[in-house]
């Protein structure tokens, strides 16, 4: 598992990719993003690796450039 330094929330991470929390959402439901732990609960939060949010940022700007 990752630092915790190193996880982020859904809300920090749509900001830092640009798109809304739902996207988010979405994309975990479908698998195009894995969060790297989620919180106990039904609705537990899901973190993230700033890493992995950082490269799918990066993705999404080449794609849209």
């Amino acid at each position: 598992m990752a630092n915790a330094d190193d996880l982020i929330g859904t809300p920090e991470a749509a900001s830092i990719i640009g798109v809304s929390r739902a996207t988010m959402t979405r994309w975990v439901q479908s698998g195009e993003l894995e969060p790297a732990t989620k919180l106990p609960g039904l609705t537990g939060a899901a973190l993230f690796n700033r890493a992995d949010i950082e490269a799918k940022a990066a993705e999404r700007k080449g794609v849209n450039a």
